[in-house]
């Protein structure tokens, strides 16, 4: 009977457990689409805003930072910012050849030729081959 127990109650210890990270998950989606809808209503601060709290419940997510990052550069014309948010995405995963791209082509943009090319040729190496026609 103690073993008929001990069964019960591990699922129960379990459960929350799987639980809680689809829940973060969807929290996550829900505010970086509040950020787009802040956007769209002239809210920009607010937009930023919910950004940084999607950031706050995934702080190690490059997939936000690059996000983040794209937010600001194309919506905000904030290149500095962008470039902030790929570094980050870049420590995070430094092994993701698009997150290079989007930061060498923010690099050019800025005009730092030297940057731009070394962060191009750091993606050239990682990312699969045929695959380029893709992540440029």
């Amino acid at each position: 009977m103690d073993n008929n127990d001990q069964t019960f109650s591990q699922p129960e210890v379990i459960q929350p457990l799987q639980v809680e990270i689809p829940l973060q998950s969807k929290a996550v989606s829900l505010y970086v689409q509040q950020a787009y809808n802040h956007f769209a209503q002239g809210d920009v601060e607010g937009a930023i805003a919910d950004f940084n709290i999607a950031l706050c419940i995934h702080p190690n997510s490059a997939e936000l930072y690059i996000a983040r990052g794209n937010f600001r550069k194309h919506k905000l014309g904030d290149r500095l910012g962008a470039i902030e948010d790929y570094t980050q995405a870049i420590f995070i995963n430094p092994d993701n050849a698009f997150f290079y791209f989007c930061r060498s082509q923010t690099y050019q943009e800025l005009g730092n030729q030297q940057k731009a090319i070394e962060d191009y040729n750091i993606g050239l190496t990682l990312a699969p081959e045929g695959t380029m026609c893709c992540l440029i």
